[in-house]
């Protein structure tokens, strides 16, 4: 029944990844004869230029994510653009899933395993060893072992007196004075970290501009946050309330540096008499796809002009060496 079950399930995937490819391969088949209706009737420039207008047109709607966030809701995150769905997606049905039935015990042959009984040899197995002949055996190896121990510290007596005299005999020398040649080699390295320094310092303030503009187009609208801070004690209730309060603006007006935000509601509430800790949280975030396109093909213009002007810096500084190298050996 399981071997039966898993084909099934093999087969029900193969069918699945077929009409996909069917799938695929008719959609590919439908374009290329809408482009060759296209060619064949003269609109297809036509109905490129409408196509990319409606394209730039699509790109221009924003992507929004919108994040809610509470103590005792936890979070909850969507993304929509225009009408669709992005986040999160719709989950399959538990029906489409081939169910496969429970597996029976597995059932043993008891037959097999009665053999395993009739097992030859047993009978020819030696007799138990006598005691008295264990006996003298067991006396001549601890005398074996007693002389090979005496042998053996001997040979290391031997041995340390010999080290010993080595050791005399050698002279400590003296310590070997650090090379030149570590030296060149860490100022080698360190001119080539300067070089390479040098070759992508034009291009850093360009790429921190794109990070910087990248940020401002992100958009932070419709913040909502507000929490409730309290103790039984109005001293510490006090104390609790600076500390979110100060948090929450500090937090804000950092993301206002980098990020272009719009605020709905910020408040801090204290309670008195009452130890609570409440906090809740919603924001819509929006990037327009066009703005993310310029901003990465103009970074993309000026780096590849930084690029072109270096390299010509570096063709007529070469060329100046070269000059004034010949005019040295000229006048040499």
């Amino acid at each position: 029944m399981n071997i039966i079950s898993a084909k099934g399930g093999v087969g029900i995937k193969s069918r699945s990844k077929a009409k996909s490819r069917i799938k695929l391969i008719g959609i590919i088949l439908a374009v290329i004869a809408v482009f060759v209706l296209l060619i064949y009737f003269h609109i297809f420039w036509w109905t490129m230029l409408a196509l990319l207008v409606l394209i730039v047109v699509l790109l221009h709607f924003s992507v929004a994510v919108h994040v809610r966030a509470s103590v005792k809701e936890g979070i909850d995150i969507s993304a929509k653009y225009l009408f669709l769905t992005l986040y999160p997606r719709g989950k399959k049905s538990a029906e489409s899933a081939p169910v496969q039935p429970n597996a029976p015990p597995t059932e043993y042959d008891f037959e097999e395993l009665a053999d395993l009984d009739d097992l030859d040899g047993l009978d020819d197995l030696p007799d138990e060893i006598d005691e008295e002949e264990e006996a003298p055996a067991a006396g001549t190896a601890a005398e074996s072992s007693d002389d090979a121990d005496s042998a053996d510290n001997q040979s290391e007596k031997a041995d340390t007196k010999d080290d010993k005299s080595e050791r005399s005999d050698e002279k400590p020398k003296p310590a070997d004075k650090p090379d030149k040649a570590d030296k060149s080699e860490k100022n080698g390295k360190l001119a080539a970290l300067k070089d390479k320094f040098e070759m992508v310092k034009p291009y850093i303030p360009i790429g921190w501009k794109a990070v910087k503009k990248f940020c401002k187009a992100i958009r932070f609208e419709g913040v909502d946050v507000w929490a409730e801070v309290g103790r039984f004690d109005a001293h510490e209730a006090a104390i609790y309330y600076g500390i979110v309060q100060g948090a929450l603006f500090d937090l804000l007006g950092k993301l206002a540096l980098f990020f272009t935000l719009k605020t709905k509601r910020a408040e801090v509430r204290c309670i008195f008499g009452e130890n609570k800790i409440d906090a809740a949280a919603e924001l819509t975030v929006r990037v327009r796809p066009s703005t993310l396109i310029a901003i990465a093909f103009c970074t993309a213009l000026n780096l590849l002009i930084t690029f072109l002007r270096e390299r010509r810096k570096r063709k007529s500084a070469a060329s100046e060496n070269r000059q004034a190298t010949n005019a040295a050996e000229q006048t040499a």
